[in-house]
């Protein structure tokens, strides 16, 4: 580990006050890059989080399939009671999911026919926050559809209106509208429809089967410790991650492309160093000569250059970490749409670690752009330096 005098680090200081100007301009850039990096990944940290939680208030935390070469899962109360005897689960829905066909006037269309216990289904889904038109409960005891908003458009479908359901090997059932809901994500509600659990099972004609069981957490970070727990050779368990690897794939492709460019950008203001450390090289040869006839020796010079390149990117770290602070509250009061609609502030998480992790990185590349011409200055002759 270096350990640094008194006398290097008076040096030191003195060098970076003979150059003002070019010291303040390469403490800037390191601080700019800094405070870039901090909010680019302050804002990512902020639409991740938001995206996650409105993807989790609709998707299930686990979920309970058939195992390869079953489409149903059979005596599935049985699974369900077994699973609301388990710690942490605050939701559990049976769903039969089948495709239909569906046919008004001259418009047809296919889409997910989901059967399920609306007041179960609720609990994962968050059905009931995405109704504009109509009930939740209104598929109870009936038949009765409840269809995404751009699937009911597609089909030109209004409250009360009759749509015909089929599907081969399917059993044909005309469905009056009660409802329709508006997820935010046209791409779901184009492609979703809603029924009760019952009528699911007269549609496909397989009897009282299911072909998932979605479960809620109430903490998402248990659902591996929780799949353990209800795993089975009789049924397949996924959780989160399994069921949905695009999200997650998405996420951490996001964050790897954007710490290259981060990288990028901390490298480039590191060369603002290098250039002034070998400047310095240059116009202080006389006085590296006649530090090394008072007794310094080459390590003292190596030691010397290197702290000053280190002093200029701590102090760069420093600026860009207030800079950052200073600008995430600007930035939190800025309105934007998100894409499942609505205004809302922009999304900004700033952590202290990830100022911390920064700041080392601005360090180390800093010490790293000192490196050679605090070589180049440890390696002059000290004759030839107080003649030059």
């Amino acid at each position: 580990m270096l350990a640094f005098s008194s006398f290097e680090i008076f040096v030191a200081m003195r060098h970076i006050t003979y150059r003002k100007r070019q010291a303040a301009l390469a403490i800037t850039a390191v601080g700019m890059a800094v405070a870039v990096s901090l909010l680019i990944i302050a804002v990512q940290n902020g639409f991740s989080d938001y995206m996650l939680d409105i993807v989790f208030k609709s998707l299930p935390h686990i979920i309970i399939k058939p195992i390869d070469g079953e489409n149903y899962l059979n005596l599935y109360q049985n699974v369900i009671d077994g699973v609301w005897g388990l710690e942490g689960v605050v939701g559990v829905s049976p769903v039969l999911a089948a495709t239909a066909t569906f046919t008004h006037e001259d418009k047809v269309a296919n889409a997910a026919m989901l059967g399920v216990l609306p007041f179960e289904a609720d609990k994962i889904s968050k059905i009931s926050e995405s109704m504009v038109q109509g009930d939740l409960n209104s598929i109870i005891g009936g038949k009765k559809i409840l269809l995404g908003r751009s699937l009911a458009e597609k089909l030109d479908m209004k409250l009360g209106d009759t749509v015909h359901a089929d599907f081969p090997d399917a059993r044909d059932l005309n469905l009056t509208v009660s409802g329709i809901f508006d997820t935010g994500y046209a791409s779901v509600d184009e492609k979703t429809s809603y029924v009760s659990l019952e009528t699911a099972q007269v549609f496909l004609n397989e009897g009282n089967v299911v072909t998932q069981i979605d479960i809620k957490l109430n903490d998402i970070d248990q659902a591996q410790a929780v799949a353990g727990q209800i795993s089975s050779d009789r049924y397949e368990v996924q959780v989160w991650q399994e069921s949905n690897p695009e999200i997650v794939e998405s996420l951490a492709y996001e964050k790897a492309s954007n710490m290259i460019t981060l990288l990028l950008i901390m490298v480039i203001a590191t060369f603002g160093i290098a250039s002034i450390m070998n400047m310095l090289v240059l116009e202080k040869t006389r006085e590296i000569g006649m530090l090394m006839a008072a007794g310094a020796d080459s390590s003292h010079i190596r030691k010397i250059f290197l702290l000053e390149s280190g002093l200029l990117g701590l102090m760069g770290a420093l600026l860009g970490c207030a800079m950052s602070l200073v600008l995430a509250i600007r930035l939190r009061s800025l309105q934007i749409e998100m894409p499942t609609g609505g205004m809302v502030d922009l999304p900004v998480i700033l952590s202290y670690q990830d100022m911390v992790t920064l700041s080392l990185i601005a360090l180390i590349l800093s010490l790293a752009a000192g490196i050679y011409p605090a070589h180049i200055a440890s390696k002059l002759d000290p004759v030839e330096s107080l003649r030059g």
